[in-house]
C-alpha cells in the first residue's frame, strides 16, 4: 500500500466519514496548518467561493482564536491538516492535532471538524508563492508560508467535496 493510500485510510477513519457527506450549510470554512511553533490559518468567504489567508498564531492561542471565530456563528466547518510520516503513521504534531480536534469536538458538538492530508503543503505553498510573484523577502517569512499552507489545505478539502 502506498503512503498516500495509507494516509487516506487513516484520515477516513479519523473523520468518521465526514468527507462523504455534504457540508451542513453555507458558512465560512476554516483551515489550520498546525505547527509546534506557529499555526497558519485560512478561511473561505461565507458563500465558500474564495479562499483567503487569515493569520498565523502560536499554537497556545489557537483555541481562543477558534472560540472567537466560532462564536460569530459564521463558521460551518473547521479543517485540520494532519501531518504524517511516509509510512502513514502520525507525527508528534499529528498526535497533538488529533487530541486537539477531539477536545474541540467535545467543546463544540454542533461544529463539523475534519482532517485532511497535509503532505508537502509547505513546499506547495512556497511554489505557489513563487508562481504568484511574491517577493523573496515575504516568501522567507515563515508566517506567510504557514498561511499559504492553510490555503492549500483548504483548497484540497474543497476539491474533495
Amino acid at each position: 500500500m502506498s503512503r498516500h493510500e495509507t494516509v487516506q485510510k487513516v484520515i477516513s477513519k479519523l473523520n468518521s466519514s465526514s468527507l462523504e457527506r455534504p457540508l451542513k450549510s453555507m458558512g465560512r470554512i476554516i483551515a489550520i496548518d498546525y505547527g509546534a511553533k506557529r499555526c497558519g490559518m485560512a478561511w473561505t468567504d461565507p458563500l465558500q467561493i474564495s479562499i483567503n489567508p487569515l493569520e498565523t498564531i502560536g499554537p497556545d492561542h489557537l483555541e481562543v482564536k477558534l472560540e472567537s471565530l466560532i462564536s460569530t456563528g459564521e463558521v460551518s466547518d473547521v479543517v485540520f491538516g494532519l501531518p504524517s510520516h511516509a509510512d502513514g503513521n502520525l507525527t508528534k504534531v499529528g498526535v497533538k492535532v488529533k487530541k486537539l480536534k477531539t477536545r474541540l469536538q467535545k467543546q463544540y458538538p454542533n461544529q463539523d471538524w475534519h482532517f485532511i492530508d497535509e503532505a508537502y503543503s509547505s513546499q506547495r505553498a512556497k511554489h505557489l508563492m513563487v508562481s504568484l510573484g511574491t517577493r523573496k523577502k515575504k516568501r522567507r517569512q515563515k508566517e506567510s508560508v504557514d498561511q499559504m499552507s492553510a490555503v492549500i489545505i483548504l483548497k484540497d478539502f474543497l476539491d474533495r467535496l
